[in-house]
């Protein structure tokens, strides 16, 4: 993409100002979601404190749960389904097999899924039949204005969110709650793939958990495919976690959420089942129990026949259990993957929501995602707020064995081997649609809206996150932009409501296990002023990272870090070109560019190592110029200098306040403006003291348990 000016020329970030108090109250801003707390409004001024901010005046209002009267539907949990203290169900509540050469019940398998689906059904219509004329009426005439406008290079974008979310595009009653069994002591679902429609909420109220289904059938029912539940679909396919349905799936939605007290815990421990016998399922002894081809003519493969799904041979006989989720998601990855560049989890995802406008979560936890947690396309008015991702939880070690319930190589769960439980990987759709909003899972409303794509007006504000992989991830890997527009996939400055400061915001959360705050690994489609501040890192793998390599390459710009805390980080800083070695598109390299990037009070605790890596000139025999890192880094600082590691190549960076062993080399092609020194009091960069907490109470036993140290 073509470089602006103030891209080539960005300096330093002026100080923010805080608000005077009464600009402060009579803000429209942001309140945190800690109950209890003491309004403390977010100043970014010298020595800010990190983690302690529960007002921020450069947010929009913090979302609500809805009240009593504007619920459509309450479902109360069965008084079979009790939740044990860690989290688990026991295992007589959804056995794994219902007799030699018996395939499960839908009854004890999947109990849930149609008696939810129905009361979101019937809440969709509902909501369409009440706001559903205004809401296409003030699409029309905005989609029409456009379309006479007919502006080079902006898509249709119909109605914004921001104007569908005044009250008189809501339903008067549009949410679906699950409740504890008013009688006994149920306080769990199970289900299957749920669609959600517009204008509902699903409220999953406190105590409650959502269970996913653990029969593979009911995420991939049709016998001709996709399949999903393995590592390969044939024997030169790998497997893909698009063959899969979602546990909650949405698209072309208005004023949608998914919120509560409660949790959604998606049991990727789980050993899979299945309610169809001749569905082909992987064993822990890498065998299978038949193949695709038998499967899709309703027969049994013969034992010793070549497994399709990524075992070896068919053993209809074999006792070994069938492999979790998270056997598939590690010997699909780090195994067949990084052996053979072909394997891949065919795991279900545990929600994927493409083109809307206004779609919230908020205060929910959600645990134990078999592949990605929330994968979000296309949204103008995505807000995450207060929401809790832990994976793996104390639930995912519970066992009859009492072994610690391991993988299928011996292992137990870890941060390490729970792959590709990416918590948030917001992203654009890959181009603009007229489409008509889903009232219900098989209803659609009378006639299309205008999508234009984009992610829009992005707030991911005080969560709590902590999971084997990206914690959150900018995805620019689709872009609805017409062809040679040179427009970013992302960009924080495109249409920014008047309710907040910033198009795409990451503040004030605490990040735990995980890859931290990342942008990439696909940057192809460009992505462009983000603000990310006041955050805290504790034991995570890496904290701020921009990551690419030129399979997938792009440019990345105006991308601010600022009032950071990260302790005991694996990598604190990761900004690399090189993230991988996938094979080049056909149409040749996409070079990875990042520029003005900037980094304002960051501090680290803790050895850690530091990559800052730009693109190579002619790399890999193509005549490519050099694409260096541009970074500024401005009161960027270590406690312990001497225990830091630094690789940097192919970078112009810009120091100040730094303490980081940062110095220029003509080998490696870093230049340096400004003087590295030890010489910094890091107690005046960032007050750290109260940034690192321990997680807090999700209704179950914690992970981390707690400590006396919350420095």
């Amino acid at each position: 993409m073509k470089k602006t000016d103030k891209q080539r020329n960005s300096g330093w970030a002026q100080a923010c100002v805080a608000l005077p108090l009464a600009a402060m109250l009579a803000a429209c801003g942001g309140g945190g979601s800690t109950e209890g707390a003491t309004a403390t409004t977010y100043n970014p001024g010298s020595v800010f404190q990190v983690g302690t901010t529960s007002f921020d005046p450069d947010l929009p209002a913090e979302p609500t749960l809805p009240k009593d009267t504007q619920v459509c539907a309450t479902l109360e949990a069965t008084s079979n389904l009790v939740r044990r203290p860690d989290g688990s169900l026991p295992p007589e509540a959804d056995p794994s097999k219902a007799g030699v050469g018996v395939a499960v019940t839908t009854a004890t398998a999947n109990p849930d899924q149609a008696r939810i689906q129905a009361a979101l059904d019937a809440c969709g219509a509902a909501v369409d039949a009440e706001v559903g004329a205004k809401i296409a009426a003030a699409d029309a005439a905005a989609t029409a204005a456009q379309k006479t406008a007919n502006v080079k290079n902006v898509n249709i974008a119909g109605v914004s969110g921001e104007e569908l979310a005044k009250p008189e595009y809501r339903g008067s009653k549009f949410a679906v709650r699950l409740v504890v069994n008013s009688s006994g002591v149920g306080d769990g679902f199970i289900s299957g793939p749920l669609t959600l429609p517009s204008g509902v909420t699903l409220w999953i109220d406190k105590g409650v958990t959502l269970y996913a289904s653990r029969d593979v059938t009911t995420y991939s029912p049709n016998p001709a495919g996709p399949y999903c539940g393995n590592t390969a679909v044939s024997s030169s396919k790998a497997g893909s976690s698009g063959n899969c349905s979602a546990l909650i799936n949405g698209s072309n939605l208005v004023n949608s959420a998914v919120m509560g007290d409660g949790s959604i815990d998606s049991r990727a421990y789980s050993e899979i089942v299945t309610t169809n016998k001749l569905y082909p399922l992987m064993k822990v002894d890498m065998t299978c129990s038949n193949t695709y081809a038998a499967y899709a003519t309703g027969k049994q493969a013969a034992d010793g026949v070549s497994c399709d799904n990524g075992g070896t041979t068919v053993d209809s006989k074999s006792s070994a259990r069938n492999m979790s989720w998270w056997d598939l998601a590690f010997l699909g990855n780090m195994v067949q993957n990084g052996v053979t560049g072909t394997g891949s989890q065919s795991n279900f995802r545990m929600m994927v929501f493409n083109y809307a406008k206004n779609l919230t979560l908020y205060r929910i936890s959600l645990n134990n995602s078999a592949n990605f947690h929330v994968v979000p396309s296309g949204v103008d008015g995505l807000t995450v707020w207060g929401v809790k991702v832990q994976t793996p939880t104390l639930a995912a070690f519970a066992n009859p064995a009492g072994n610690g319930n391991p993988l299928y190589n011996g292992e137990t769960y870890n941060a390490d081997n729970v792959k590709n439980t990416d918590a948030f990987d917001p992203g654009a759709a890959s181009k603009a649609i007229s489409g008509k909003l889903a009232t219900g899972s098989k209803t659609t409303s009378t006639g299309a809206m205008s999508f234009d794509g984009y992610l829009k007006n992005f707030v991911f504000a005080y969560n709590f996150v902590s999971t084997g992989d990206d914690d959150v991830a900018l995805k620019g890997s689709a872009n609805p932009s017409p062809a040679g527009s040179g427009l970013f996939a992302i960009d924080g400055k495109r249409d920014v409501r008047s309710d907040r400061k910033h198009g795409m915001v990451i503040a004030h959360n605490h990040i735990y296990w995980g890859h931290g705050i990342s942008v990439g690994s696909e940057t192809n489609a460009g992505v462009t002023n983000v603000e990310v501040y006041d955050n805290s890192f504790t034991h995570s793998e890496e904290g701020l990272r921009i990551k690419s390599d030129y399979a997938r390459g792009g440019e990345v710009s105006n991308v601010h870090y600022r009032n950071i805390c990260i302790r005991d980080a694996l990598n604190a800083l990761l900004f690399t070109t090189y993230y991988s070695t996938k094979a080049l598109p056909t149409a040749g390299p996409q070079y990875p560019n990042f520029h003005d990037i900037t980094l304002d009070n960051v501090r680290i605790l803790g050895n850690t190592a530091i990559k800052l890596q730009g693109f190579k000139a002619n790399t890999g025999g193509f005549d490519n110029p050099q694409f260096p890192l541009v970074m500024n880094l401005n009161n960027v600082v270590t406690d312990s200098p001497n225990g830091t590691t630094m690789t940097s190549s192919d970078a112009n960076l810009t120091i100040k306040g730094t303490n980081l062993p940062i110095f220029a080399n003509a080998a490696e092609r870093v230049t340096v403006n400004g003087t590295a020194t030890q010489a910094v009091d890091v107690e005046k960069v960032v007050d750290c003291s109260k940034a690192f907490v321990d997680f807090p109470a999700i209704g179950q036993s914690n992970l981390f348990g707690s400590t006396w140290d919350k420095k």
